[in-house]
């Protein structure tokens, strides 16, 4: 049987604390995929107190689902932006709604997503994991402490930046955003895994980070 040809647009999906920004990042910096991040496109957009920021900003300090029209919204800006090359979708689509405009973008543009990336981990696992995450207030870069360090102290490796906590890993935002994911975004990776076999791949998340690496390469005929 012949590898999988490696997929031009990627949606990666993963509960809170599975580690799958990493796991973007890493594509992006050794295959070349763009990124396209919900979460740091609605975290910038607040930063900068931008319209689509002021909207989606309560909901993000709550830990729970930001508008679908903000989202979609940002996700089209960001699109507009990275061109034609290979592309990662992280945090998109996220609820069925989502689907739904990714769905509407493919009648209207042509547009489609040609690998569902699942990145499995379970709940205690996860929620065990995230205590030890940091980010790069900076440049948007994600570690974790044990799983994934800098090679610098709570140092950002790619531009020196020192690494925060993010406000969301508190306790109960951390139990709130699970409960999020359990409820909106799990049927969406159900509905590509019954929907879309053929573009649906599964990972095992709960392996240490360069083994969920190795095997995202094989699932994404990369590891040629």
């Amino acid at each position: 049987m012949s590898p999988p040809v490696p997929p031009q647009r990627v949606a990666i999906f993963g509960r809170p604390g599975s580690g799958k920004s990493s796991l973007a990042e890493r594509l992006g910096l050794d295959h070349g995929y763009a990124l396209v991040r919900t979460g740091a496109l609605l975290r910038e957009a607040v930063r900068r107190r931008a319209p689509l920021g002021v909207r989606g900003e309560g909901y993000l300090k709550a830990g729970a689902l930001v508008p679908d029209d903000v989202v979609a919204a940002l996700v089209a800006q960001a699109l507009a932006a990275v061109g034609d090359g290979r592309l990662l979708f992280d945090g998109f689509p996220r609820t069925l709604g989502q689907v739904e405009i990714l769905v509407a973008w493919g009648r209207e543009r042509g547009y489609r997503v040609d690998c569902f990336l699942d990145v499995a981990i379970g709940r205690e696992a996860a929620i065990a994991r995230m205590g030890g995450r940091r980010v790069c207030p900076t440049c948007g870069a994600t570690y974790h402490m044990v799983s994934h360090p800098p090679r610098h102290d709570e140092t950002c490796d790619l531009d020196g930046t020192r690494l925060e906590r993010r406000k969301d890993d508190a306790p109960e935002i951390i139990e709130a955003r699970q409960r999020v994911f359990e409820e909106s975004t799990q049927p969406v990776v159900d509905h590509y895994r019954t929907h879309a076999p053929g573009r649906y791949r599964r990972v095992d998340g709960e392996q240490p980070f360069e083994a969920v690496y190795a095997e995202t390469l094989r699932a994404l005929g990369l590891d040629a």
